[in-house]
């Protein structure tokens, strides 16, 4: 929801900004339509990368949800080794959003990302 907030805001602030300048300014029409352009690009960006920050999070809460029902996540380690990551073996620390090799296992001391990982 506060996606959503954030691009009405983001689009009230271009909207009043735009308003402002094609109405109370001096300036060329050309120049009027250049800048209301670029404020119209930077809504559409805003929202592009907004978007895909949700989509990202919306993965990084399924993978997560798996990982504390007991699935079984196929993830990549940093030096490019496929790991199978279940609750038996490894931790999940929500702060950095990893997964942590548990003590006396195989993995143990092991950070793999949560973003290298997909369902298996």
């Amino acid at each position: 929801m506060a996606f959503f907030y954030l691009l009405l805001a983001v689009l009230l602030l271009f909207g009043m900004i735009g308003a402002i300048v094609y109405f109370f300014t001096d300036m060329t029409k050309q120049l009027k339509y250049t800048i209301l352009s670029a404020l119209v690009l930077g809504w559409i960006l805003v929202a592009i990368y907004s978007y895909y920050q949700n989509q990202k999070r919306i993965l990084i809460d399924k993978l997560y949800y798996e990982f504390s029902h007991g699935r079984v996540l196929e993830c990549e380690a940093p030096f490019g080794e496929r790991v199978k990551v279940d609750k038996n073996s490894f931790n999940f620390v929500s702060g950095t959003l990893v997964f942590v090799g548990k003590e006396g296992s195989s993995y143990e001391g092991l950070v793999v990302p949560i973003d290298s990982c997909k369902l298996e």
